[in-house]
């Protein structure tokens, strides 16, 4: 079975939920292509075609690209051409569209393939048809961006979607109820496959349960608006008012460093707040080692894979109510959650586990371990993605 994976690039290293998906299907007999939007000269374990270029404000190379690349199109598959133009211009799109329609999906359309999945939902808009057109079967994978952020800005963007999709994959139990919502027939094919670590990487710490002083806190994750990287500041704030001696080790690079460091200067917590940037996965699991607390506070998640490690690890973790995050902990069992905009929420199932026994704290830690090896196994989630794509 040939099937062809379209995401915005090819995964990165840290990507490790494409990643492991791409190898664990071509080990199963699966060929994996990926199409990907941005262009790299990358060695990869899998194939991977990138989109033809733009030329953004060089008009006369990009006009000689463009008519190359569609005359290309027509000689190597002119039925498929033809047939995309066609439906296209069915769905109301004016000639212009359609063939600029046709450019983008120039690296994809004279593949013979079983399955077209889109890695994200925002990935199959304007190329909807494209599967069709191909003789095969669509497929889409919901993550949180895609479903909680994207349609506030663009109503109704994935209605042609709906239309055209033969069955969904999402990640939590929330995103596909809330993509009912935004009129994904109920009708359609559905699995949820959650994500899920390879837990022989997460060694249980030797001291879980226990609490350092200074308190160790950790965070992982990209420095992005959506994770309320300010209820966090906010938090620590209040710790150190109520006298609690700790230390918040943030990993992850962004686009809100210089912001989130002024607010940490304002809070005056400098010496207590520390930005590490991007970090190798083994001096993660270093820092993950000397942590007692994981803390995530984000607006939403669809789910979050760095909860699941640190659970696996044995950290006590306190998460919003964000979305997927209900789903990722089983409240006051295996973590805390805490209303989301609600620091001093935070700081009061924070000070509840500074005061709970040793063996109350390492109950909730095993809990939460022996869950992770049993419904989060990275075996379990290959075995689910071959019978997506197999049934």
């Amino acid at each position: 079975m040939r099937i062809g994976i379209v995401l915005p690039e090819a995964p990165k290293y840290s990507e490790t939920f494409f990643n492991s998906k791409i190898k664990n299907l071509s080990e199963s007999g699966f060929e994996v292509i990926v199409f990907s939007g941005v262009r790299n000269n990358k060695e990869h374990s899998f194939k991977n075609v990138s989109a033809y270029p733009v030329y953004s404000g060089r008009y006369f190379k990009q006009a000689v690209s463009f008519m190359y690349i569609i005359f290309k199109t027509f000689l190597i598959a002119p039925a498929r051409a033809l047939k995309l133009i066609s439906k296209e211009r069915e769905d109301g799109k004016n000639i212009a569209d359609a063939f600029k329609i046709l450019f983008l999906n120039a690296h994809i359309i004279h593949y013979n393939l079983d399955w077209l999945h889109f890695g994200y939902a925002t990935m199959a808009l304007k190329r909807e048809n494209v599967a069709k057109v191909m003789g095969a079967r669509a497929g889409v994978s919901f993550r949180g961006y895609d479903i909680n952020i994207y349609p506030l800005k663009h109503p109704g963007c994935y209605e042609k979607l709906w239309k055209n999709i033969d069955k969904v994959h999402s990640i939590s139990e929330y995103l596909y109820k809330k993509a009912l919502k935004l009129g994904l027939s109920e009708n359609t094919s559905y699995e949820k496959i959650t994500p899920a670590i390879d837990v022989s990487l997460f060694q249980f710490k030797e001291d879980a349960g226990k609490i350092k002083n200074p308190l160790q806190i950790l965070t992982i994750g990209r420095l992005n608006w959506i994770k309320n990287y300010e209820t966090a500041i906010s938090v620590m704030k209040k710790l150190e008012e109520r006298g609690v001696n700790f230390i918040y080790n943030i990993i992850g690079s962004g686009d809100e460093l210089e912001r989130l460091k002024f607010a940490v200067y304002q809070e005056k917590l400098e010496d207590k707040i520390i930005f590490h940037g991007q970090m190798k996965h083994e001096n993660i699991n270093k820092i993950m080692d000397e942590s007692d607390i994981y803390l995530q506070t984000s607006y939403q998640e669809g789910f979050c894979v760095s909860v699941l490690e640190a659970q696996a690890k044995g950290l006590l973790c306190v998460v919003s109510d964000a979305d997927g995050l209900k789903e990722n902990i089983i409240d006051n069992v295996t973590g805390w959650i805490a209303e989301k905009r609600n620091p001093e929420d935070y700081v009061n199932k924070i000070i509840n586990i500074i005061e709970m026994k040793d063996e109350e704290r390492m109950e909730v830690a095993l809990t939460a371990r022996k869950r992770i090896e049993k419904d989060f196994r990275i075996e379990d989630q290959k075995e689910k993605f071959i019978k997506f794509f197999e049934n």
